[in-house]
């Protein structure tokens, strides 16, 4: 199943050659650099002859997918892993072995706080067919791994079996969405120049890590 998920992570992350582009205009990954929270520089110094995802530090990788709620490096490959295995070992290993059944709950867990309707209004930051076409790749793959997760815990919904979780990402969700709205906004007025809405821009990533409690 590793080695599966790791084929489909690298076939996008590594593989694809308009995802670097894409990545920068469909995160705020550039913006972070003036926001005084995570890992500073956004880049090791030391990588800079690499190429642009090898020199970025793992801190901002992660932070820059949770801002737009796609969260990918935490599920993407597994839809595609858990697809081509037998549902009913599956789901054995998940009764049977504690790290199996942490793993699937975590991954759950990011699932239920992640949010494609949300992620692709930040298509528009991106403006080109590459971006519709890896945005489909990437929903695509979310779909899988919803439908395995549901699949392996025999759940109608996600965090059905943590009702407690599931009612605080519902009630939060709601105050979420507008930060996600007004980000989109405020970073195509950013990259368009607008000395203005830098500052409201920096809240606005703080407000959504804060609230999402994830900063990577």
């Amino acid at each position: 199943l590793s080695e599966r998920a790791h084929r489909a992570y690298r076939s996008l992350v590594w593989e694809e050659p308009a995802f670097p582009a894409f990545f920068r205009r469909f995160t705020p990954v550039d913006e972070l650099a003036d926001l005084e929270i995570g890992s500073r520089p956004v880049s090791r110094p030391e990588a800079a002859a690499s190429s642009e995802l090898v020199a970025l530090r793992a801190i901002p990788w992660v932070f820059a997918w949770t801002q737009n709620r796609c969260l990918l490096p935490a599920w993407y490959g597994a839809g595609t892993a858990f697809a081509e295995h037998d549902v009913v070992e599956l789901r054995r290993l998940y009764r049977e072995w504690p790290f199996f059944q942490t793993f699937i709950d975590n991954l759950e867990m990011t699932l239920a706080k992640a949010s494609m309707r949300i992620a692709r209004d930040y298509l528009v930051l991106v403006g080109d067919t590459d971006g519709a076409r890896l945005f489909g790749t990437i929903e695509e793959e979310n779909r899988r791994a919803v439908d395995a997760v549901l699949a392996i815990t025999e759940s109608a919904e996600l965090l059905d079996r943590q009702p407690q979780i599931k009612r605080s990402v519902r009630l939060r969700n709601p105050y979420v969405d507008p930060m996600n709205a007004l980000q989109v906004e405020l970073l195509r007025r950013h990259r368009a120049g607008d000395t203005a809405a830098r500052r409201p821009l920096l809240r606005s990533i703080a407000g959504i890590a804060a609230a999402l409690r994830n900063t990577g």
